[in-house]
């Protein structure tokens, strides 16, 4: 299946704001469990009793099987399109959010944590399918961001919800209507009258030997990148306590995080569109600058570590939709399938990226876990300077 508009021709959508707003409810829920659980840690560790490892294995598992599975959705997307998969991924995905509101220990809801993982991977593609389709060309990098910039609004939602519901009425609630959210989702993607057919011209210059080796070299930056911020989503908070902190606090520090990396997200997309930047270097400066933020959350001091997490989201943690529009304008005429590919990389190290900060947590101290996912971001942020030359 293709995503490209024919030569003179004006893509037929639903609407952009249909579209958008789809789009962002059903990624939301998809990545809803890993970062309910991660915002939740306090509480989950207290009734469940698990600690600071078993959670990174938790998230761990998540991106794990996401990653084992990104390839085999993205095929399955371009078979049986955009729609059927978002509202396929946000079912699954509803389904695990009332699984886990159910548990009764810790294994049940690890267990289901990584469940989530498969209709998250199926969704993702299928969202991207969808703007390819639904968007018109100059205002995909918007349409992208806004599908990125659910991934921080999944955490500041679990922020909020730790002194709004989690602390009021039990963290319980909190899966449940997420879960609730879900069913919404899953019955608001819009159908689109005529999806577009392949232009054959759309690759453009570049063979299809450097565009793989260009994908390859993003699906290991972005995999590293990932694997530095993914600890953001899972370990504020608990940072945070860790720091001096209140429980409520805490919640609100990753909601001021998450609302950062939104907000950047969205405006980065809106320039992108604008301006026409080179979208590898953008993302580049954006991981380096972010290391600066994984490091200043090492320091044991409240003021700081608000300003670590702010930096954290708002460049650490602001770049996957620049990197999936980036796929998209590479391999044009495949978008489900480019982006599965440089998304399996993402979530190998979302798979990795927690686990391992999860036992420098609970070997070597929260400070020791900061400093080397800010190492991470720096790698990955050189590693991009190779895919254009």
């Amino acid at each position: 299946m293709s995503v490209v508009a024919l030569a003179g021709r004006r893509p037929r959508t639903a609407g952009t704001p249909r579209v958008l707003s789809s789009v962002a409810a059903v990624v939301t829920v998809g990545v809803f469990p890993v970062f309910l659980v991660g915002g939740l840690g306090v509480q989950l560790r207290h009734d469940l009793g698990f600690g600071a490892a078993l959670l990174g294995v938790g998230a761990a598992g998540f991106f794990g099987v996401a990653s084992l599975s990104s390839r085999t959705m993205g095929w399955l997307v371009e078979k049986i399109g955009a729609r059927l998969g978002m509202r396929l991924g946000a079912l699954g995905s509803s389904a695990c959010l009332f699984g886990m509101a159910a548990a009764p220990d810790a294994p049940w809801l690890i267990g289901l944590l990584w469940v989530a993982g498969l209709p998250n991977s199926l969704a993702q593609p299928a969202s991207n399918l969808l703007i390819a389709q639904g968007i018109p060309a100059r205002r995909r990098g918007m349409g992208f961001g806004v599908k990125q910039s659910s991934i921080p609004a999944a955490t500041l939602l679990a922020g909020i919800a730790v002194p709004s519901i989690a602390l009021t009425v039990g963290w319980r609630w909190v899966f449940v209507i997420a879960a609730l959210l879900g069913l919404l989702a899953a019955a608001g993607v819009p159908r689109l009258p005529d999806a577009e057919r392949s232009d054959s011209r759309a690759g453009g210059a570049r063979s299809a030997a450097s565009a793989r080796g260009a994908l390859l070299l993003i699906a290991i930056s972005g995999g590293l990148g990932s694997a530095a911020a993914n600890a953001l989503g899972a370990f504020v908070t608990t940072t945070a306590v860790e720091v001096g902190f209140s429980q409520a606090a805490a919640g609100l520090v990753l909601s001021l995080g998450s609302a950062a990396g939104l907000c950047i997200r969205l405006l980065a997309g809106v320039l992108a569109d604008r301006r026409e930047p080179n979208l590898v270097r953008v993302i580049t400066a954006m991981l380096l600058v972010g290391s600066l933020g994984f490091g200043l959350m090492a320091v044991d001091s409240p003021a700081v570590l608000l300003i670590g997490v702010a930096v954290g989201f708002g460049a650490g943690w602001a770049w996957p939709g620049l990197l999936n529009f980036a796929v998209a304008k590479i391999a044009p005429d495949r978008v489900a399938s480019a982006t599965s590919f440089t998304q399996t990389g993402v979530y190998l190290g979302g798979s990795l990226g927690p686990l391992l900060f999860g036992v420098f947590a609970e070997h070597a101290g929260l400070a020791v876990a900061w400093l080397a996912a800010g190492a991470a971001a720096i790698v990955a942020g050189v590693l991009l300077l190779f895919v254009r030359r």
